[in-house]
């Protein structure tokens, strides 16, 4: 009899444990290795690679705790530019991406690499911006300075407070 009363009483409601245990901001959707290609028009035009996604629908976005990965493609198989980070959000009510935390974003064809603690990509406009500072590298000039904005690929950009040096 006792066996019977135990049984019966560890029933759990799965409705109210997720009253109880969810919050606003308690991920409605969790992906480990993470793989995402965009396209257009059956044109690849960039991928996503993630260890871990965790996707919020009340807020409706999406956080890369554990950092990104973003190629762009030029053709087919080109890899134009490449951007990585420790921490990404993406915010698709805004059409923005805000990359924080070791920032790198190199352009392949370009042959330069930005360096800096946030980059927040405007997928709308296709542009990208930061107001942090930053460092850029090239092939015959190393620049520092705080503020840039670029196209998405980082192929033309204006610098703000600058400062370059020319590689000899």
């Amino acid at each position: 009899m006792f066996f019977c009363g135990l049984l019966a009483s560890c029933e759990n409601d799965l409705e109210q444990v997720r009253t109880v245990t969810a919050t606003e901001e308690t991920p409605d959707e969790i992906v480990n290795g993470m793989h995402t290609v965009y396209s257009d028009s059956g044109i690849v035009k960039f991928e996503i690679i993630a260890t871990r996604m965790e996707k919020t629908s009340s807020t409706n976005t999406t956080i890369f705790k554990d950092g990104f990965q973003v190629n762009f493609f030029k053709g087919k198989d080109d890899i134009e530019a490449h951007l990585e980070a420790d921490y990404g959000e993406m915010r698709q009510d805004e059409k923005l991406i805000i990359a924080r935390n070791n920032v790198i974003f190199t352009n392949y064809i370009e042959n330069q690499t930005l360096k800096t603690e946030e980059l927040i990509w405007l997928q709308s406009a296709k542009k990208i911006t930061t107001t942090k500072q930053f460092e850029v590298f090239g092939e015959k000039y190393y620049a520092r300075g705080k503020g840039l904005e670029s196209d998405e690929t980082f192929s033309d950009y204006v610098m703000h407070e600058v400062s370059v040096e020319k590689n000899l």
